[in-house]
């Protein structure tokens, strides 16, 4: 088999668990190139990602034919094929809503950069007042939100909201031509079909983990939590 070329077209239609497979794909490629391995064999990359060489290779198939019988995949050129399909190629801007204690936590993450996102902007119905940690990030007023969002051609945005004011501001942010969610507050969010919205709420994946350390629970297979509900 051989690679596919790297020319931009259509984007295929991929199922939503394979996308995130994808994801996880990605970030143990870039662990590989990291160290200097140039080949890695589908069970080899398999195994990092857990899951089959078979899931693996069909989930490689929505890009065509790929690797080297005998030799595996050449681990630049698949990092940058995968990169381009989720748009990680460039860096990704995304305004946070809310700067309490958890959304500060993820303002001063320096993590998103390195995976193709950055926080260009975070906005406050109290802008100015005193936090403890020191971010590089402006906080703006709610009221520069809209045009903030336009000028800088944002489509991502991440909730850090109360329950009582996600959805409000969530069809504001659609309003202003937002299309991707990251939703922390704990509500899901109603929204267009043309929206994606990942909802995370951390309780009830604790309350998920807690089935799995009770005594009487059945025994816990290897599995990935998908901590999003999507529309």
């Amino acid at each position: 088999m051989s690679f596919g070329n790297n020319k931009k077209g259509p984007k295929p239609e991929i199922p939503r668990q394979a996308v995130y497979r994808l994801s996880v794909y990605l970030r143990c490629l870039n662990r590989l190139n990291a160290n200097g391995i140039q080949t890695v064999s589908s069970r080899a990359l398999a195994g990092a990602a857990g899951v089959k060489p078979t899931q693996l290779r069909k989930d490689l198939t929505y890009f065509g034919q790929f690797g080297t019988r005998g030799l595996g995949y050449d681990v630049s050129q698949l990092t940058q094929m995968i990169s381009n399909v989720l748009g990680t190629e460039k860096l990704q801007p995304v305004v946070m809503i809310g700067v309490g204690n958890l959304g500060l936590a993820l303002l001063s993450y320096r993590g998103f950069e390195q995976e193709g996102f950055e926080i260009v902007a975070a906005f406050d119905i109290d802008p100015k007042r005193q936090r403890n940690k020191q971010i590089k990030q402006l906080i703006l007023p709610m009221t520069q939100l809209a045009s903030y969002v336009k000028a800088h051609s944002v489509k991502m945005a991440i909730l850090c909201l109360p329950a009582e004011a996600a959805q409000e501001t969530g069809n504001f942010l659609i309003d202003q031509g937002i299309t991707g969610i990251l939703n922390f507050a704990p509500i899901v969010l109603q929204v267009p079909e043309t929206v994606m919205v990942n909802n995370v709420n951390l309780a009830i994946e604790l309350e998920n983990l807690s089935y799995f350390i009770q005594e009487d629970s059945p025994e816990p297979s290897t599995r990935k939590s998908d901590a999003s509900v999507s529309r």
